[in-house]
């Protein structure tokens, strides 16, 4: 039987939907030719477009390409969107370094541990590319494409967590002191930044490395003890969006209330709608802008103003 592609994919979609293929152009905000040659597989839809898309069609970016295996083109396209993820996690420690180093500059010591973890994510992000140039697409594979390039967290975390130890941040616009913010977070080396990033505002900040533990602390904690959780969307064990499910239904309103904001790297409009669905507040992206961020925790530790 002669496998699907993606442009019958896409028409198929479509149909379900009961959608034009001037209809679907209009809510992509493209021309009705563009989404006949996507359907003739003429031509490919943008990777930035996949998200919304599959959120239009009623389905998934997975879902829209998995039966997608009768040319390389599809399976390079989900490997691009999949690696836009996976990029974000070593550029959202970049970042946090720069931040740190931007407000300790005068500090010799402290600028070479956060400079070295900056050059080692750098690396880690160049070696990647590299394996992925290296690899021969459509060379034989039954998916007619590139693989062995995956890079999880575990393995970021593997490679940076001794390089970059702990340092400080000053905040100064910023001022949370007497704060308890909870992080949930399984990566080490995220934790430590949100530790430092944290530190100069005045917030006190503690640490769970997944969902589920996440969940126990906000149980055992007296109700008020925690004024803020930031919550990692991709946690083994539990995940944020469950962890959050969960802690909305306690029985003590105070702690069942307490605000949630999402830090993730799934960063699809999809993505945001099952955050907020799920019970969460606020939605930020990894890799996380600092000042942003601290204007979204003020919205809530600081709701005045």
């Amino acid at each position: 039987m002669k496998q699907s592609t993606l442009g019958s994919c896409i028409r198929t979609l479509r149909m379900q939907n009961n959608l034009t293929q001037l209809q679907l152009a209009e809510l992509l905000g493209v021309t009705d030719k563009a989404v006949s040659k996507w359907e003739r597989d003429l031509s490919y839809p943008d990777i930035a477009l996949f998200p919304k898309l599959a959120d239009i069609l009623g389905t998934t970016v997975d879902g829209l390409l998995r039966e997608c295996k009768e040319t390389c083109q599809p399976s390079k396209l989900l490997q691009a969107f999949e690696m836009s993820r996976d990029i974000r996690m070593p550029l959202h420690i970049i970042l946090g370094c720069v931040e740190i180093i931007r407000n300790n500059h005068d500090d010799p010591e402290m600028l070479q541990k956060y400079l070295d973890g900056i050059k080692f994510s750098g690396e880690y992000m160049m070696s990647m590319f590299d394996r992925i140039l290296n690899e021969k697409c459509c060379s034989g594979s039954r998916d007619g494409c590139c693989e062995g390039y995956s890079v999880s967290p575990e393995n970021i975390e593997k490679y940076l967590q001794e390089r970059i130890t702990s340092g400080q941040v000053q905040a100064q616009s910023f001022s949370f002191t007497g704060k308890r913010i909870l992080v949930a977070d399984d990566i080490e080396i995220n934790r430590e930044i949100a530790a430092e990033i944290l530190k100069q505002t005045g917030a006190a900040a503690e640490f769970a490395e997944d969902g589920q533990i996440c969940l126990e602390k906000v149980e055992s904690a007296p109700a008020g003890y925690y004024d803020l959780i930031l919550m990692d969307v991709m946690m083994p064990n539990m995940d944020g969006l469950q962890a959050t499910r969960r802690i909305r239904q306690l029985p003590d309103p105070v702690k069942a209330g307490i605000p949630i904001i999402a830090m993730t790297t799934s960063v699809s409009e999809k993505d945001r709608i099952a955050a907020l669905a799920a019970g969460m507040d606020a939605f930020e992206e990894k890799p996380i802008f600092i000042d942003k961020l601290f204007e979204t925790i003020g919205r809530f530790l600081h709701p005045e103003g």
